[in-house]
This record gives structure tokens, C-alpha cells and sequence, in this order.
């Protein structure tokens, strides 16, 4: 068997006698350079295998190698220079296959190779059906917005009109509201407990207030965009307006762990305003009028829903924006969708095309 080519320099130390003795070259010592292969491609189907093929220096065979995945561990044969790798409990989007292989003298040959998973889930299409069509203020460019209980708290953007609606959803009156300063551009809003989370656009800057007064709390920080927030009742569950859904732990407010969303395409990007309902994520794609329902295990989209002429662009004398703004009311069973500057908020059912 071919051993591998070592790359190691020679290194002394002095001994208790003051001469110098010679050390013995370690696995640390040795960074041999693998060639990694997918054999299937660089872009797969979720359940498809990967067949993968490591070919290490002078072609020599390993006696044992491990690729990792997201953490978690795939092992080579004993002596063999390719596998294959199951991706059924993998999540989709972008990925790095690591590959460590040995040599019964310590050394170690290391590689990598990137590839993707696209969902193998048809979405089920849906459409919509309105129940009811409720006033929305115009000048409410909606960024995020959520129920508790027969509140409706509502979070809006632009620099120097951005702001939190605490609203008596029945009456259709503000209870209460809070300015953002001015050089901040609000975005997506959540209710976690006692507390009511924002993030802001380009400042990496999110605030936290008391969901009762909208009295400041504190503030957070990531280093995206901030684009929509929701929760699970354990993460924040944050959009950037990529493919990436982060979850984020309200203990440290530090990033948990992440997603990438894809359909049978490949990845789904401009993910914006997001509502956690029933075990799934829903999130607006901006500039377009579709929503889509997400496995948060996985980040396959399962439903696309169509809200196409939902908003009678028709009969309007003021400027609109895009479809942005999903509500769903627990106690009552009830779908609420609006957009950016809409006059209306509709109350709706989604519905089988």
C-alpha cells in the first residue's frame, strides 16, 4: 500500500540535557491536499445519493476517511477511496462535503468540495378566497405584522416614518404607537411573551420593547439586513431577502442555526415578511404576489400560494407598493394579508387552485 507523501519540516527542541533532540512528526505536522469528486454532480435532488470519490497524493489509498456534512459524519470503508451518502436527512440549499483521510502512520490528507440540494417536494399550488375586506391605513408602508390575541401589532418603514402600531383590531383604533429615529428603516416585527422584537433594514440594529407601553427594552444586533421576523415560541425566525432563514436564541440573541429555502428548482430568495403558523414558516417573496409555506426542518417549500389581483389596482388614486404584510389570529382561526401603502386588509382563506 502507497503511503502518503509527507510534508513536514524538521523540528528540534532542547532536551533536559541541553542538546537537541529531535521530534517525531505528528498528524498536526501534515496537510496533504485530497481531490474531492461527486460523482453525481454538483447539484442533486433531496434523497438522492451522492457518490463521492477522494483521490489523495501519489494515489495512494487510505486506511480510514470520514466526509462531514453539516455536522454530521459520513464514514469511508476501510481502505476504500469512495462512498456513497444517503442526503435524506440533510437540509436543502448550498453545501461543503469535508473529507479527513489517514494512513496508519499518522498522516492526514484533507479536502473539500461544494454542491447543492434542491427540494424533491412538489408544492402544493393554492389561491385564495376573500372572506372580508377591511380598511388599512394608506400611509402605512407595512413591514411586519402579527397578532395577539385581538391586537394587531403592525410595523412599518421608511426612514423618518417608521414605526410600531399597537391596534384594538375590532375597533380599528391605535391604542398606542412608537417612532424608530430617523435614520432608521424599520422592517419585521414579533411577540415572544412580554416582549415585541423589531429588526431595521441596513443597520444591523433590531430593538426589543415591552409589548404592552412599546417602552424601549433594548437592542440586538446581527450582521445581515433585517428584513421579516416571527417566532416559534422557542426562536426568532429572521429573513435577510435571500434563500437564508436564521433562527436566533432570545437567551443570547445570537444566531442558533440557519436554513437555505428551495423548491424543486433550486434556492427561493427574496424571502420577506414571515409568519409561523402550524409547524411552518410563511413568507411574502418579495415583488411578487406569491407566499410560500416552509418546513423550518428542512427548508423545502411545501405550498405556493397565488394572491394575485387581491388588491383592485383599478379603482385606486394613490401610489401603491407590493403585497407585503401576513397575519394569522390564533383565537379565531382567521388569515389576514395586506401590502406597502395598501388601503385594505383583506381577511381570506387559502384555497385549493
Amino acid at each position: 500500500m502507497k503511503q502518503f507523501k509527507l510534508i513536514a519540516a524538521a523540528i528540534v527542541m532542547v532536551g533536559c540535557s541541553g542538546q537537541p533532540t529531535p521530534t517525531r512528526p505528528t498528524a498536526q505536522n501534515v496537510a496533504d491536499k485530497l481531490t474531492v469528486q461527486l460523482t453525481c454532480g454538483a447539484e442533486i435532488t433531496s434523497g438522492q445519493t451522492i457518490g463521492l470519490k477522494i483521490t489523495a497524493p501519489d494515489n495512494a489509498v487510505p486506511d480510514s476517511a470520514v466526509a462531514t456534512i453539516d455536522g454530521r459524519k459520513f464514514r469511508f470503508g476501510a481502505g476504500s477511496a469512495q462512498t456513497d451518502i444517503e442526503t435524506a436527512g440533510l437540509t436543502v440549499g448550498q453545501k461543503v462535503v469535508a473529507v479527513k483521510a489517514w494512513h496508519s502512520g499518522g498522516q492526514v490528507a484533507e479536502g473539500r468540495a461544494r454542491f447543492s440540494i434542491k427540494s424533491d417536494i412538489e408544492p402544493e399550488r393554492l389561491t385564495y378566497k376573500v372572506i372580508k375586506q377591511l380598511p388599512h391605513n394608506s400611509h402605512y408602508y407595512t413591514q411586519g405584522l402579527e397578532f395577539d390575541g385581538g391586537t394587531l401589532y403592525e410595523g412599518t418603514g421608511i426612514e423618518g416614518q417608521s414605526a410600531i402600531y399597537k391596534i384594538d383590531f375590532e375597533r380599528q383604533t391605535v391604542l398606542t404607537n412608537t417612532n424608530l429615529p430617523n435614520n432608521y428603516f424599520g422592517e419585521g416585527v414579533t411577540i415572544m411573551g412580554e416582549k415585541l422584537y423589531q429588526l431595521t433594514w441596513r443597520t444591523c440594529i433590531g430593538f426589543i420593547y415591552n409589548k404592552q407601553t412599546l417602552n424601549r427594552l433594548g437592542e440586538f444586533s446581527y450582521s445581515t439586513e433585517g428584513w421579516g421576523l416571527t417566532n416559534d415560541g422557542k426562536w426568532l425566525i429572521m429573513s435577510d431577502g435571500t434563500e437564508t432563514i436564521h433562527f436566533i436564541d432570545t437567551a443570547t440573541m445570537q444566531e442558533h442555526h440557519r436554513i437555505e429555502v428551495c423548491d424543486t428548482e433550486g434556492p427561493v430568495t427574496a424571502l420577506n415578511e414571515l409568519e409561523y403558523v402550524d409547524g411552518l414558516i410563511y413568507a411574502n417573496i418579495y415583488c411578487t404576489d406569491n407566499i410560500v409555506a416552509i418546513d423550518p426542518a428542512t427548508g423545502k417549500v411545501l405550498k405556493i400560494i397565488d394572491m394575485r389581483n387581491l388588491l383592485d389596482m383599478s379603482k385606486l388614486t394613490q401610489r401603491v407598493d407590493v403585497l407585503n404584510g401576513i397575519a394569522y389570529q390564533p383565537s379565531t382561526n382567521r388569515w389576514f394579508v395586506t401590502g406597502k401603502l395598501w388601503p385594505a386588509v383583506f381577511q381570506v382563506e387559502f384555497v385549493k387552485k
